[in-house]
């Protein structure tokens, strides 16, 4: 049921087993999966059931010398949270992406891929996808009768991403969840985490609401599940009875902050006659109730014989066309480079292609891979919020390192095109003057609460508990150790399951 926190009397008794702060994906993927268990589940959420800028306000804060959003507006405050604005994109980890790695420093999560195989099955059917399909591109490619761009086997290897619908948590599981028996608290923001006299348990929350005093919510287990930025800015705050905050006695609560930079026609493709020309439009490949989208990923192989980092690039659909009989293109949009040499390019291939129709250029997109940074991080400013909670400061470091991973899979690609006959690429000669001003972003947060066994390198342990109490726990993608390349969404409800799961038989203990 839905209680609007600002209807409660100040003197009322709050009181859950298990409290829930956060009405995500992970959040609701906790309190869907716990609800009918007997227990008693409040989820807290600081926004109501729709997008306000009072809610957006909360999650204000300011930013490092690198470019990125606005923080009020790369989170949504409401119920089912950034999953109103999410793309739909889908992809499992794949297991190298949990491996620890030498040439990768703090990398290694402190469990498997092997641990998430009963989870991520029910996460694609929460998240409305089919049967996994996602490095199947042979089967995929033959059922929608499309040619495959690159020969199966080398250093680039072409798997998939899946579509869900997108599914809108809060609209899709908003009937299920209000004849629930969980208590959902809209308009409910959490300032504070008390805990015992001897600072290894959480008590009670402080519920900060508009027009009314602070309300308590007692609470035996205590889940984080407000994002990557929220996570940590919540620990952050909880500084009145532990220095620095929950967790964060060896000073990494909001460190390794990861996102996924997003390149933008850093490359651009020509295909090389007119019957391969289809597969570089690459809408999405619809295949009975699955759609899906073919990326370019360097091999298993290759990132282990390379120690190179993964990245998914996709051929974008048609850019400005070129006319062969006029030798120019009949429009320019500029993100593809300079015009005078892509029509060079371009008059040079319409002298190897078979006729004089017109051909269009692709950009090639992607998204990639970042090793863990400690010094990407999230710390609070003296601003406070109308709650007085401290706002945070976001100092995103993209390094160029991660840029030459990427430039080394695009001359793998290249090659392969070319030797598949399928297509010629051109890759941006001044793409690492233009990676920090030109890099946008997923609106991916990551690794600022991470997983791992050391608590001098992590915050939770394998399990998402905060280390050093008993009842505090952590769930979403702020407990990614590395990143990975693929979207974080079916990975964050996936983690969900398994920590639902895991508190279960906490609480049966």
């Amino acid at each position: 049921m839905f209680i609007d926190a600002r209807s409660l009397s100040s003197d009322e008794n709050l009181e859950a087993d298990i409290a829930i702060i956060g009405a995500g994906a992970a959040g609701i993927t906790l309190a869907r999966a716990l609800a009918g268990t007997g227990l008693k589940i409040a989820l807290l959420e600081s926004g109501g059931l729709e997008w306000s800028e009072e809610a957006a306000d909360l999650g204000a804060g300011a930013l490092g010398e690198h470019r990125y959003g606005a923080l009020e507006a790369v989170r949504l405050r409401y119920f089912g949270g950034t999953t109103g604005h999410w793309g739909g994109w889908c992809r499992e980890l794949d297991a190298i992406d949990f491996e620890a790695r030498d040439h990768i420093p703090y990398s290694g999560w402190p469990i498997s891929k092997a641990d998430l195989k009963d989870y991520y099955p029910k996460a694609q059917t929460i998240l409305q996808l089919g049967p996994a399909r996602f490095d199947d591109f042979a089967g995929v490619a033959a059922e929608a009768k499309a040619a495959a761009p690159i020969a199966p086997g080398g250093a680039m290897e072409t798997v998939l991403f899946e579509f869900s619908p997108p599914t809108r948590m809060g609209e899709v599981y908003r009937a299920e969840m209000e004849a629930s028996g969980v208590a959902i608290y809209l308009n409910a923001s959490v300032t504070d985490i008390r805990l015992d006299d001897a600072l290894k348990t959480a008590t009670t929350l402080t519920v900060a609401r508009d027009g009314g005093a602070p309300v308590r919510l007692a609470a035996r287990q205590v889940v984080l599940a407000c994002g990557g930025l929220s996570n940590p800015q919540l620990l952050l705050n909880c500084d009145s009875q532990m220095a620095g905050g929950l967790g964060n006695g060896r000073d990494q609560v909001g460190r390794y902050f990861a996102e996924h930079p997003i390149l933008d026609a850093f490359a651009s493709v020509f295909a090389l006659s007119p019957a391969t020309g289809a597969p570089f439009a690459w809408r999405d490949t619809q295949v009975g109730k699955q759609r899906f989208r073919p990326v370019f990923q360097p091999s298993d192989a290759t990132r282990r014989s390379s120690s190179r980092l993964s990245c998914l690039a996709t051929i974008a659909e048609p850019g400005p066309k070129f006319d062969p009989v006029k030798g120019a293109f009949e429009w320019w949009d500029g993100r593809h480079g300079p015009q005078e040499t892509a029509t060079a390019l371009a008059v040079a291939l319409a002298a190897h292609r078979p006729d004089k129709t017109p051909f269009h250029i692709h950009a090639i997109n992607a998204g990639l891979e970042t090793r863990p940074n400690p010094d990407s991080r999230i710390t609070l400013i003296a601003d406070r919020d109308r709650f007085g909670t401290r706002r945070i400061k976001l100092d995103w470091r993209p390094e160029v390192a991660d840029l030459e991973d990427y430039l080394a899979s695009l001359e793998d690609l290249s090659r392969q095109l070319l030797a598949s006959g399928t297509a010629v690429m051109r890759i941006a000669p001044d793409a690492r003057a233009r990676f920090h001003d030109e890099t946008v972003w997923g609106h991916h947060h990551m690794g600022t609460t991470r997983m791992g066994a050391d608590p001098m390198t992590s915050v939770c342990d394998g399990d998402g508990r905060v280390h050093g109490l008993s009842n505090v726990w952590v769930a979403g993608s702020s407990l990614f150790t590395t990143p990975g390349a693929a979207n974080p969404t079916l990975t964050i409800v996936a983690l969900a399951l398994r920590l639902a799961d895991r508190l279960k038989q906490e609480m049966a203990a």
